[in-house]
């Protein structure tokens, strides 16, 4: 006897529930023949239908992943041109292509970073601060790693700066991401890191970073960049090259560029209100403890010496002659003497 090929051999129970469906089918008559059949039919077609929705089902409809949790950045160059944080343009023409491991870029929902997996820092981070991210959101108190780098990047700790003389220091402070929780929280990442020696990241940095929120708070947007320059620095334990061995460099200076731009009406063009006058601060400050106090105006220089120290080229997006004017601005804006911060008082 043939054996039957469309269910398994030896199965009583089967054999019996299909004969006996076949002979009530048998008996119907030929008009409720047809309705089984149609019935069927379009049984078939609506689970072919479901199967088919699960499998093309648009990306945009399923449920998105925490920007901590997700795996490594897929951002494209339209992204990033879209990011508010990246206005200003891309000085180190960082990319997204995980083998460009010295300029790695990451556009992140907060603020933007070209990546250097060698020095275990940003080469920058470039964001935008406008009054609607100001608050009082609590700071997190442990760094994490960043998740998002691509598989084979080195991993930062928090513990690789304990006890080396230098803090865990902000590029984009909390303090500029305090409107919520999260946004808060996004700026506590090894990323976003650079080692900086103690009397830098709590003085005169801090005491920065403070003036130009207060220009935010008088109705001021302001597009930020900084990052570290060169090699060794000197923290509250003496000097260093590196700190976790050699995971980490610490770098010589520590350098900030501001772009201020009046706020105007909502939806205004912010990259359209740039002249050749617009107002631009720009400091280097050396990345030792023993140097620096409270005052931070008497770092001023020009974004051209800044450029000078890192290659990068900056404003790129501006028409040419108004980048080149911007680039040698040395602000000169009177600033009052700074009042003393105790600890905790900046974006450390």
């Amino acid at each position: 006897m043939a054996r039957r090929r469309n269910r398994p051999p030896g199965d009583p129970d089967l054999d019996r529930l299909a004969g006996a469906a076949l002979n009530r089918f048998q008996r119907l008559d030929q008009r409720a023949q047809v309705a089984v059949l149609v019935l069927l039919l379009v049984a078939g077609l609506f689970a072919a239908g479901v199967v088919y929705y699960q499998r093309h089902q648009p990306a945009s409809q399923t449920t998105p992943t925490s920007p901590q949790t997700q795996g490594p950045t897929t951002e494209t160059p339209t992204t990033a041109g879209r990011s508010p944080h990246m206005l200003l343009g891309n000085p180190s023409g960082a990319t997204t292509d995980p083998a460009n491991r010295a300029n790695f870029l990451m556009v992140k929902p907060y603020y933007a970073i070209s990546y250097n997996d060698g020095l275990g820092t940003p080469n920058w981070v470039s964001w935008r601060v406008i009054a609607a991210d100001l608050g009082e959101a609590p700071r997190k108190q442990m760094f994490d790693s960043d998740k998002t780098l691509p598989p084979g990047f080195k991993v930062v700790t928090h513990k690789d700066y304990s006890n080396s003389g230098f803090d865990r220091g902000h590029m984009c402070p909390h303090s500029d991401r305090a409107a919520t929780q999260a946004m808060s929280f996004a700026t506590f990442v090894m990323t976003n890191i650079i080692p900086q020696a103690p009397n830098v990241n709590q003085r005169a940095w801090a005491q920065l970073e403070i003036y130009c929120r207060d220009l935010v708070r008088r109705g001021q947007h302001l597009y930020i960049i900084s990052g570290p320059a060169g090699r060794g620095g000197r923290g509250s334990m003496g000097t260093a090259q590196t700190i976790a061995g050699t995971k980490v460099t610490v770098p010589a200076e520590c350098w900030k560029i501001v772009v201020v731009i009046p706020e105007g009406n909502a939806g205004d063009d912010d990259l359209a209100k740039i002249n050749a006058a617009t107002r631009v601060i720009a400091v280097i400050m050396p990345n030792d403890n023993d140097a620096v106090g409270e005052a931070w105006a008497p770092f001023r220089t020009s974004p051209a010496e800044i450029e000078g120290r890192t290659g990068y080229h900056f404003f790129d997006r501006l028409p040419s002659d108004v980048a080149q004017s911007l680039r040698q601005r040395i602000d000169n804006v009177p600033i009052a003497s700074p009042q003393p911060l105790g600890h905790g008082g900046g974006g450390f």
